[in-house]
């Protein structure tokens, strides 16, 4: 009955050609049927479908192309009885836009899914070298060597955790830019976060003389929000990097104050020589060292990156101002909080002190590694111990058959096998009842937070990531081996651990 200009020119009819003809014959007769009920009913009367709802068809131009349409009902009531008013949309342009976005979605999935892959692998083919490298490094530090040996044995070390170091920041920044970086946001001290990050800095300080100016503490303490650990993270880089760019003997000034409407602004102020105005905002680039990898002073570039993207992750803000000669100034703003609830935990006076007393008896431990270097390692951190018999596999299904036969007090288990891998390992040992009640700690190179909460959340005892530090890898496996539960059994010894003699 009525055909606009619009319709004319998106089909390719004069109007005289539609008029007094069914609409059908816009839409192409394979698609008349993908509609519910009858087609030409539904045309005929659009009460048969709810006002302005849009059907998604193709259209048919009078050439015989096809396109995608919406059309678009609306009953129309008359003298002569209901009429139907048809609203047509081309939709090429949107459906266009559509394919578009759904393939650039695609892709960034892909290429996101190959990026976490990649960091998963890398991290797990440089972290499993490092075990060994700082390992034995430990241990030859632990035996109190003097002269050479002691200096390269630090040598090793030091090499090592700077490496370390590099592999942690740059899987840190790639997890923050992947939306995938946990924090738990909580009331944290200021005063107490401040010094603790401050007493961590101060051997490194007085090293070069370097001395410290801080708030004195308060009685009325002010929390901010904050990822704590992180939160400390960023401050002892912060710390750090006024320490290595300060002259000797220089000072380091520490404060904090009210910074616009609900936040608070720490500043850390140095004696350094300064950077000039024009690299300032290169300052948070990853990798840009502004020209100091032509000095003595260690780094690689990412701290700084790194603890701009913890503080914008955690709703805060981060600057800087220097100028040549007269040193650089550091700030943090985060958003103030209320104090925590002041209520304290319960505890048992009964409960023992678990480096005081250990289970009587022999403990065997199942180390199921393929890697020959950190297999040694632990043995060599194990081996001076009567109480504990290592049994080792190389292979997951080997050590599948060893945990059956010998039930073994714990299970060492890396996920990176030749046979099988890590997570078929653990859960072939969760579902049979001979092994399912054996603690399992997973040691891996492996430290993306996916795989870790994947075996915590399945019952893994402890997740421990290559390079591992020799002192903590004794007490979990104290902690694992001889569970505080045992204390019927329990010996006194107080502060002799059965690997004190490991890391003493």
């Amino acid at each position: 009955m009525l055909v606009n200009s619009q319709a004319e020119k998106i089909f390719g009819y004069q109007r005289e050609e539609l008029l007094g003809r069914e609409i059908e014959i816009l839409v192409p007769e394979r698609f008349r049927g993908k509609h519910p009920g009858n087609p030409r009913g539904l045309f005929k009367d659009p009460r048969s479908r709810p006002m302005g709802a849009g059907l998604e068809l193709a259209g048919a131009r009078k050439d015989g192309k096809e396109f995608p349409i919406e059309i678009s009902l609306s009953p129309l009531e008359t003298d002569e009885g209901i009429l139907a008013m048809a609203a047509i949309r081309d939709t090429t342009d949107r459906k266009r836009a559509e394919r578009e976005l759904h393939t650039a979605k695609e892709e960034a999935e892909r290429a996101n899914k190959a990026k976490s892959e990649f960091l998963s692998r890398m991290s797990h083919e440089l972290r499993t070298p490092l075990n060994a490298i700082l390992g034995f490094g430990q241990l030859i530090e632990k035996q109190s060597p003097t002269g050479t040996l002691r200096t390269r044995a630090g040598y090793i070390t030091g090499a090592g955790r700077h490496l370390l170091n590099l592999i942690n920041e740059i899987l840190d920044i790639s997890r923050i830019e992947a939306g995938a970086m946990q924090l738990s946001l909580e009331p944290v001290n200021l005063d107490d976060v401040l010094h603790e990050a401050l007493d961590i800095m101060r051997p490194l300080a007085a090293e070069r003389a370097i001395e410290f100016t801080a708030p004195v503490r308060t009685d009325r303490p002010v929390y901010v929000l904050a990822d704590l650990q992180r939160f400390k993270q960023v401050l002892l880089n912060l710390f750090s990097n006024a320490v290595k760019y300060s002259p000797e003997k220089g000072k380091v000034s520490i404060s904090y104050r009210s910074s616009g409407e609900g936040a608070m602004r720490i500043v850390v102020s140095d004696m350094g020589s300064g950077i000039a105005s024009e690299k300032l905002s290169r300052l948070f680039t990853p990798f840009d060292r502004l020209g100091a990898e032509q000095s003595a002073v260690e780094g690689t570039g990412l701290g700084l990156a790194l603890s701009a993207r913890l503080i914008h992750a955690m709703g805060g803000g981060i600057g800087a101002s220097s100028a040549i000669g007269r040193g650089s100034t550091f700030w943090v703003d985060l958003p103030r909080a209320e104090p925590p609830s002041t209520a304290e935990p319960e505890h048992s006076e009964d409960e023992p002190a678990l480096d005081q007393n250990l289970a009587a008896g022999k403990r065997t431990i199942l180390y199921i590694e393929d890697n020959l270097s950190n297999l040694n390692l632990v043995q060599e951190i194990l081996r001076q111990q009567p109480q504990i018999e290592l049994l080792s596999a190389m292979q997951g299904r080997l050590g599948l058959d060893l945990a059956r036969k010998h039930s073994p007090d714990l299970i060492l288990l890396d996920i990176h096998l030749p046979d099988l891998n890590g997570w078929d390992v653990f859960s072939q040992l969760r579902g049979e009842v001979t092994t399912r009640d054996i603690p399992v700690i997973i040691i891996s190179a492996d430290a993306t937070a996916r795989q870790i909460q994947q075996f915590m959340t399945a019952g893994a005892r402890d997740y421990l990531t290559k390079p591992f530090d020799v002192t903590k890898f004794s007490r979990v496996i104290e902690e694992s081996a001889w569970p505080s539960t045992d204390s019927k059994t329990l010996i006194q010894k107080p502060n002799k651990s059965p690997l004190a003699s490991v890391i003493s």
